[in-house]
């Protein structure tokens, strides 16, 4: 029997009809039936990210606390970062999202990788969604999945990657792979994945590039990333991800993690896309001052402001606080008693320039 499903072109139309309107995995970003590719630079926090979407499907919240989801089970084999760690991790993305690791019972987890080549492996998988269907299945890493294979060899990785695209379109499941990015070239976008299978294969690609990091005084990791979204069904997308991590007592290994994410857009011409030291968060703080004409204001001004700019969601007074302690440091504003007011302003007014 043929393994081929031969359909003419009316029976093809009326069956897709017959399954309802396409519908969203993550609203404008990744289509409820695609296949496809979240892709990084080394410690860019692709793990985080990817457990993010798997605790944001499982509960129905929005994924990096911005992007609406469609909910429903998870399917996760994760080959990194070992099952301590990723306890801690959904425990803090879970309590990002008021929920606990109670709430995650549509979160079944694998602590490996189903090796892409293996006939035995693949059978797993399917027979797991059989038993248990899903809304997404996740594979995180891919250079795991894809032992034995070479990643320059176009043929075997689409061979390899087609077997499991199969087996999750059958269980209309979405499937979310996670890749690294190249030691060569430059750019940000899925170019730079490894390998020349998943670029040539997934119907969404995501790549995130780190614009900044740092290690505040208290442990706490500070990272600014740049997302780029592409595909034929979706709209090239951008944004930039804050995400600060915290573990609340860094000398105890099963210390709970504080987690933290902020979506901000990145738009065109805008000072802050290349090169600018300050977070966007900063970037719309500092608007308000300036727009203060030099005058004192307070945080809760400074949020009526922000959230008026038309620049993205309000932010919250902690967000606010930590935005312009990092315009403190880069030496743009100044305050004191609870109010605040930009340097260069305060400047303006005391040369007479104003």
């Amino acid at each position: 029997m043929s393994r081929f499903r031969v359909t003419d072109a009316p029976g093809l139309a009326l069956e897709l009809a017959l399954g309802g309107p396409p519908s969203w995995l993550i609203r404008g970003l990744w289509p409820a039936d695609a296949y496809g590719v979240l892709g990084a630079e080394d410690k860019a926090g692709k793990t985080w990210a990817v457990l993010d979407l798997a605790v944001s499907v499982a509960t129905g919240t929005r994924w990096l606390d911005h992007f609406e989801v469609e909910g429903g089970p998870v399917l996760a084999f994760l080959g990194e970062g070992g099952p301590r760690n990723i306890v801690r991790r959904l425990e803090a993305i879970a309590a990002n999202r008021k929920a606990s690791m109670d709430d995650l019972a549509d979160l079944r987890l694998a602590p490996a990788v189903p090796v892409l080549s293996s006939a035995p492996d693949l059978a797993d998988v399917r027979a797991e969604l059989e038993d248990h269907p899903a809304r997404l299945v996740i594979i995180e890493p891919l250079y795991l999945a894809a032992a034995g294979l070479k990643g320059s060899d176009l043929y075997a990785m689409g061979e390899a990657l087609g077997e499991i695209q199969r087996i999750c379109e059958e269980a209309r499941a979405a499937l979310v792979i996670t890749t690294h990015w190249n030691k060569t070239g430059t750019g940000s976008d899925p170019s730079r994945f490894t390998g020349v299978g998943p670029t040539a294969w997934g119907r969404v690609l995501g790549s995130a590039a780190v614009e900044r990091r740092a290690t505040e005084s208290d442990g706490t990791s500070d990272v600014l990333l740049h997302w780029t979204f592409r595909g034929g069904e979706i709209a090239d997308t951008e944004f930039r991800l804050r995400r600060r991590i915290r573990a609340l007592d860094p000398e105890d290994l099963a210390s709970p993690f504080s987690y933290q994410v902020e979506v901000s857009p990145v738009a065109e011409g805008e000072a802050g896309a290349a090169g600018s030291e300050l977070g966007w968060s900063a970037l719309r703080v500092l608007a308000a001052l300036e727009g203060a004409d030099g005058e004192p204001i307070g945080v809760k001004t400074i949020g009526d402001a922000v959230a008026a700019d038309g620049q993205g969601s309000p932010l919250r007074a902690v967000t606010i606080k930590r935005s312009l302690d990092e315009l403190t440091q880069a030496g743009k504003a100044d305050g004191g008693n609870g109010q605040w007011w930009s340097l260069a302003e305060r400047a303006g007014f005391a040369d007479g320039s104003r």
